[in-house]
């Protein structure tokens, strides 16, 4: 999982801010104050992965368009380079017999000949058990990247070490950006034990590549839904970032009946009250309708004539059934068109998405409901205090967008420091009222 983030010279970013991720991150905070900017920034890495024959960093791609790579300086700051900084925490480990031959190959005397045989009898021993992975063996990867704003070919170094209980196992650099891609280093070498030594690290970075191609991102402005819906085969585990694929997902995972469906269907009622919800095949299959009934009113429509708000909360919580364990949901603004009670419950959908489902959320919002709802799960152990971050981000003194790490303690109390723009504004309103301007 994606610990820690710090990037300093991007957009509204001058000198290195660091975002804390924790499994439900929180980011407040005023309109511009880089909010959007750090899941931008999170969105492009994952389109830069494994872009083949492009820059090192793609800013324009299928997950986001933030026009050309010099665009994305700062345009305050005068320091030539991008920094970016990557924390990763994973238990999917190279097993001990590779661990032994990368560091194997970085000796003097390695030979590739002598390393196969060795590789043959210690897959030997590996299937006899004796040198399997530990449960509890856990390892931390640190990525370190630096990029020149320039109008030729990008160039810089990258960097990614990890460590496995404490203890450094892994190292690799490139000073090389035009031949290397992110996460990935350059296999082909003249020299025997080089080449074999980038090939085992490979496997070491396989983690970090799987977890940012599982990110999955809603944006704020998500699609109405519409009467009629195609049956054609959506993108797997996918609801597109507007949520344009939901209801395909949806029809499925009421078809497939293998529990997806029940945690849909319980924040359908409980954040917007839609219960009953059946699809309705016509055209001989190729096209469907939802019908659902209003838990208040026992009325029944088709789920489009529910209002908009029933449309901008189901991607949400269809993409929270589709997601793989471990994995991280980027959201903006979740509370779009939701009254302040169902804020609230999406509050809890995001505790449960944790909880039974074992996925990480991102979430940028300018409702104090959400937050408050997480906050009264902690108090009542639904949560731990180290489950949830509050990334508020604002305008130092010193006139620099900073980000300020707020923990919440096991009673769901905020930390000391609160923005009161954000927490206090509306007893500071009450107090006004009534006061001669």
């Amino acid at each position: 999982m994606l610990t820690e983030l710090t990037i300093e010279n991007f957009r509204v970013f001058d000198r290195a801010a660091t975002l804390r991720l924790r499994p439900i991150t929180v980011l407040i905070g005023r309109n511009s104050a880089g909010k959007s900017s750090l899941i931008k920034f999170l969105l492009m890495l994952q389109q830069s992965l494994g872009a083949h024959g492009a820059d090192f960093l793609c800013p324009e791609g299928e997950r986001v368009h933030l026009g050309a790579f010099s665009d994305l300086k700062n345009s305050v700051g005068k320091r030539p380079n991008m920094d970016f900084q990557l924390r990763f925490r994973t238990r999917d480990l190279p097993s001990a017999v590779e661990r032994k031959m990368l560091e194997e190959s970085r000796t003097e005397k390695f030979k590739l000949d002598s390393a196969t045989e060795r590789a043959e009898t210690n897959t030997a021993r590996s299937r006899q058990g004796q040198m399997s992975v530990r449960e509890d063996d856990e390892a931390e990867y640190v990525v370190d990247t630096r990029i020149r704003y320039s109008r030729s070919k990008q160039s810089g170094h990258h960097s990614v070490s990890g460590m496995i209980n404490g203890k450094p196992e892994f190292h690799q650099k490139t000073t090389n950006l035009s031949t290397s891609e992110l996460l990935r280093f350059g296999s082909q070498s003249t020299d025997p034990a080089k080449s074999f030594q980038n090939f085992m690290a490979d496997r070491f970075l396989l983690p970090l590549r799987k977890e940012i191609h599982s990110w999955r991102h809603l944006s704020a402005i998500r699609e109405e839904s519409q009467r009629a819906i195609a049956t054609a085969s959506p993108p797997a585990h996918d609801v597109g970032q507007r949520g344009e694929y939901a209801m395909p997902h949806l029809q499925t995972i009421m078809k497939e009946k293998d529990g997806a469906d029940e945690f849909v269907l319980k924040y359908m009622a409980s954040v917007v009250e839609i219960v009953g919800l059946r699809f309705e095949s016509s055209m001989k299959g190729y096209l469907a309708h939802c019908r659902a009934t209003n838990q208040n009113t026992g009325g029944e429509s088709y789920l489009n004539d529910f209002g908009f708000g029933v449309s901008q909360c189901l991607p949400i919580f269809v993409q929270g059934a589709l997601m793989e364990h471990g994995g991280l949901l980027m959201i903006e603004q979740p509370e779009a068109q939701l009254h302040p009670t169902a804020q609230l419950e999406m509050g809890s959908f995001f505790c449960d998405l944790w909880n039974l489902r074992n996925v990480m959320t991102l979430v940028e919002t300018h409702s104090s409901q959400i937050i408050l709802r997480l906050r009264r799960h902690i108090a009542k152990g639904d949560l731990k205090p180290e489950d949830v971050s509050l990334a508020y981000l604002h305008v130092a003194e010193d006139g620099c967008p900073s980000i300020k790490n707020i923990d919440i303690d096991s009673g769901g109390n905020l930390e000391k420091g609160l923005p009161m723009e954000f927490f206090g504004a509306d007893v500071l309103e009450s107090l006004n009222i009534g006061l001669k301007t």
